[in-house]
């Protein structure tokens, strides 16, 4: 047996998920689910529970994410064994080892897959209005799973991609995003390149924004009727993971920028320099015209004609001044002699 915990939301799009509400009736008709049992919900109804849930909800309104969500899933090899009874009875000993038990919940059981499993929704604020601190403790749900498997003598469920054609609504959807999604990403080195891959396949890539700017946060996939977050497709397709692996590639595939070079050879009558130094010569006219007495004439010619000589410099002069030997330096070092 392996318990998941599933990421927060709203209790109508748990219950709306566990009983079907938002899924194809033609295919999810209502013998392929079934409401196993319940503590403290009042009804069988969609919006009897929906209600229940959030009256509770109200004792303590600082907790932001009341909706809880779990799924318990078998083995295929145990499916005989696993009465809707005993599918209960496990679940109910689930909840209990999780201390979940003094709060409501509700089972129901999905048979339209070979392996067999449940959902548990539970409300995060508890009977006495407390926040239930187990409720998203992963590690207590790894440690009460192979408690349970080993005492009840459960199979461990294979890790097995189920297959694509026995997939629908939703479920396929996320199928065909992530399909779609992985094979861009082996072409994709930037988040353009990404979105017009997923075109072909006709996914959108929808980019979420901080409120009030143009700084993303978050994106979604959509196909068809189908409106997916990163993180629903699966880890590596969340927005920071993303973000990650487009940087990585940028700086892997983006060219050197070349250092600065002067040449000091006369004969060569050009030099490379760096941006920085472009912007240099921009900036101020004095220190353009040093760089130009300095490095000779072809930076005057990368610049394409930015800077021009004032009236009193001489460019066959400054020409000459370059073949020549440098009078300054040796006025320097005669000065220093003395």
């Amino acid at each position: 047996m392996i318990g998941k915990i599933l990421k927060s939301g709203s209790f109508a799009s748990k219950v709306d998920y566990v009983t079907r509400e938002k899924h194809d009736h033609k295919i999810f008709t209502p013998d392929t689910w079934r409401i196993l049992g319940s503590n403290g919900i009042m009804g069988e109804k969609r919006n009897q529970i929906i209600a229940s849930f959030e009256l509770q909800a109200m004792k303590n309104p600082r907790i932001s994410n009341p909706a809880g969500h779990i799924t318990l899933s078998f083995a295929a090899d145990d499916r005989r064994k696993l009465s809707d009874e005993r599918m209960l009875r496990i679940a109910e000993s689930y909840i209990k080892s999780m201390g979940l038990d003094k709060t409501q919940w509700i089972v129901v059981r999905h048979y339209e897959t070979d392996k067999p499993h449940c959902h548990i929704v539970f409300n995060m604020v508890g009977d006495n209005g407390r926040r239930m601190e187990s409720g998203r403790n992963r590690y207590r749900n790894k440690r009460v799973c192979e408690a349970l498997t080993k005492r009840l003598r459960l199979a461990l469920p294979k890790n097995e991609t189920p297959a694509f054609d026995k997939l629908h609504g939703i479920e396929r959807a996320k199928a065909e995003i992530r399909i779609a999604a992985t094979e861009a990403l082996k072409v994709s080195h930037d988040w353009n390149t990404f979105a017009r891959e997923l075109a072909k396949k006709n996914i959108r890539l929808i980019p979420k924004y901080r409120r009030g700017t143009t700084e993303m946060q978050g994106v979604s996939f959509q196909i068809g009727d189908y409106k997916l977050k990163g993180s629903d497709i699966g880890e590596a397709f969340k927005y920071r993971n993303l973000e990650r692996y487009f940087s990585q590639s940028n700086r892997q595939t983006a060219p050197k920028r070349a250092r600065a070079t002067y040449s000091n050879s006369p004969q060569s009558g050009t030099s490379s320099i760096s941006d920085d130094a472009i912007r240099t010569v921009k900036s101020t006219a004095a220190s353009a015209i040093d760089m130009a007495a300095n490095i000779g004439e072809g930076v005057g010619q990368f610049l394409g004609g930015l800077i021009q000589p004032g009236n009193g410099i001489d460019p066959d002069a400054e020409r000459e001044a370059w073949e020549l030997p440098h009078p300054r330096k040796k006025q320097k070092r005669k000065s220093q002699r003395m």
